[in-house]
C-alpha cells in the first residue's frame, strides 16, 4: 500500500486568500470560559509536556461549540486553515469530510464541533491517535539537513531517541526521508506520527476523496517522507 502525506492547498483559486492567512478567524471571544473549555485549550496547548503521553484525554474533553468567521475573500473548502490555531488541531474539516473517512480504517479520533458563520454545512477539529517517537525505529530511518535544490542535503545517522533529541537540539530544521515505524500499523488508511507535520494518508483513501469532490486538499505526490514498516 503506498501512502502519501497530506495538507491543505494554498492555491489562491481554490482558498480565495491572497496574503498567506487562513480562511477562518476563530472567533476568542465567543466562546464561554467553562471548565470544559479551560480544560480543552489546556491539553491542546504546546505548553502541555504531557501531550503525547496523554492522548487518551482527548476522549474525555467535551468543549463546548468552537465559533469562527469567514475572513475576506476566503472560499469555503471541506479542509480549511483557521486561526489563531489551537496546538495540534490544524485545520478544520466538512462534516462531508468526516463521513468519508470515518468509512475508512482510521483508528481512534475525535472531533469537535467548530461553527462558522453563515455557514450551514458543519464543521469540526479532529484529532487522531498518533504514533508517538518512541515507537520510532531511528536506526532504520533517515534523517536529513538541507535541500536538494540548494545542494545543501545531508544525511545523518542516528540510532535512537535519544540521539535522535541530541540531533534536534542541534539542528531545529531538519526532517526525514525515511520514517520506520511498526509493522502493526500497516494497513491503516491515515497514519499521523508525532515526527512529522502533514499525516499520510493511503494512496485508495486519496483517491475516494478526490473522487468524492473534496476540496482545499493537496497531496505530496513528489516530496513525501518514505514510511517503511519494521
Amino acid at each position: 500500500m503506498r501512502y502519501y502525506q497530506i495538507d491543505r492547498t494554498s492555491e489562491i483559486k481554490i482558498i480565495g486568500r491572497k496574503d498567506g492567512m487562513s480562511q477562518v478567524e476563530r472567533i476568542e471571544d465567543s466562546t464561554d470560559e467553562t471548565k470544559n473549555y479551560i480544560d480543552f485549550k489546556n491539553h491542546f496547548s504546546g505548553y502541555n509536556p504531557d501531550f503525547w503521553q496523554t492522548q487518551v484525554k482527548i476522549f474525555t474533553l467535551n468543549p463546548p461549540v468552537i465559533k469562527g468567521r469567514m475572513r475576506k475573500n476566503a472560499k469555503v473548502t471541506d479542509i480549511m486553515w483557521y486561526g489563531p490555531v489551537f496546538d495540534f488541531l490544524d485545520h478544520i474539516y466538512s462534516e462531508k469530510y468526516i463521513n468519508i473517512i470515518k468509512a475508512f480504517n482510521i483508528g481512534n479520533f475525535k472531533t469537535f464541533d467548530f461553527e462558522i458563520e453563515n455557514i450551514p454545512e458543519k464543521y469540526y477539529l479532529m484529532f487522531l491517535e498518533t504514533i508517538i517517537l518512541e515507537e520510532v525505529d531511528f536506526n532504520k530511518s533517515i534523517v536529513t539537513t538541507g535541500y536538494k535544490v540548494t545542494n545543501n542535503l545531508k544525511y545523518h545517522t542516528v540510532n535512537n531517541l535519544l540521539e535522535y533529541k541530541e540531533f534536534r537540539q542541534k539542528n531545529i530544521i531538519s526532517t526525514f526521508e525515511k520514517l520506520a515505524i511498526p509493522q502493526k500499523y500497516l494497513g491503516k488508511d491515515i497514519i499521523e506520527t508525532q515526527a512529522t507535520v502533514q499525516p499520510f494518508y493511503s494512496e485508495r483513501l486519496i483517491d475516494f476523496l478526490l473522487d468524492c469532490g473534496i476540496t482545499g486538499l493537496a497531496v505530496k505526490y513528489n516530496n513525501s517522507i518514505q514510511l517503511e514498516f519494521v
